[in-house]
């Protein structure tokens, strides 16, 4: 009987076998490393994501009286960072959502320090107009004030609520601080039909 044919295809069979085997193991190995790189790139955009986070402590506001009606036109965001890190504040935004539309606030380039003045009367509101400006609580470093890189500081983001985003009495805004990088904060402002003091803290957010 002649085995030539056999051997043949066996050795084919074997080569066919080695092949697959081959084209298996780099599948199956390339198949590792894109979980891999992919495990790896969910890490760093998980710890990206926490140590860019900016928490919301406190807001409070402040009323005004306008044509007769009282509203909260000015706000004070309380802000720390959940773990010490480089954050650019001029990478930051405000986005302010009412029942009148959705308005977007980018960085006025102005941080200054809290002084003795209350917190409502401070002279940093005067960079407030179209655009959120900083009192800075702590900066030891004055990398917020000289560089606006936040580093473990603590601030007070003031915004002035422009018409139509000024808060009267049962209305409600959704004021969301949206780094470049990172995980959203948001809290939602509501007003009571009553409140007797000119300034209303909201509580905790």
């Amino acid at each position: 009987m002649n085995n030539c044919g056999t051997t043949g295809t066996t050795t084919i069979t074997l080569l066919s076998f080695f092949l697959m085997a081959g084209v298996s193991s780099s599948v199956m190995f390339q198949v590792t490393d894109d979980l891999s790189s992919d495990a790896k790139q969910m890490a760093n955009d998980i710890v990206d994501e926490i140590t860019t986070y900016l928490k919301i402590d406190d807001v409070i506001g402040k009323y005004y009286i306008d044509n007769g009606v009282r509203r909260v036109e000015r706000i004070v965001i309380l802000v720390r960072q959940f773990i010490k890190n480089t954050v650019n504040i001029s990478d930051l935004t405000i986005k302010i959502c009412s029942n009148d539309g959705v308005l977007l606030l980018g960085y006025s380039g102005h941080a200054e320090e809290y002084n003795s003045q209350t917190v409502f009367e401070h002279q940093v509101w005067d960079t407030a107009d179209n655009a959120f400006s900083l009192i800075v609580v702590t900066d030891t470093d004055r990398s917020l004030v000289d560089h606006n890189i936040m580093n473990g500081d603590v601030i007070f983001i003031a915004i002035k609520l422009p018409d139509g985003f000024a808060i009267a009495e049962n209305r409600d805004v959704t004021i969301s601080v949206i780094p470049a990088n990172g995980i959203v904060s948001s809290v939602v402002l509501e007003v009571p039909s009553f409140h007797s003091s000119d300034i209303i803290s909201f509580g905790d957010v």
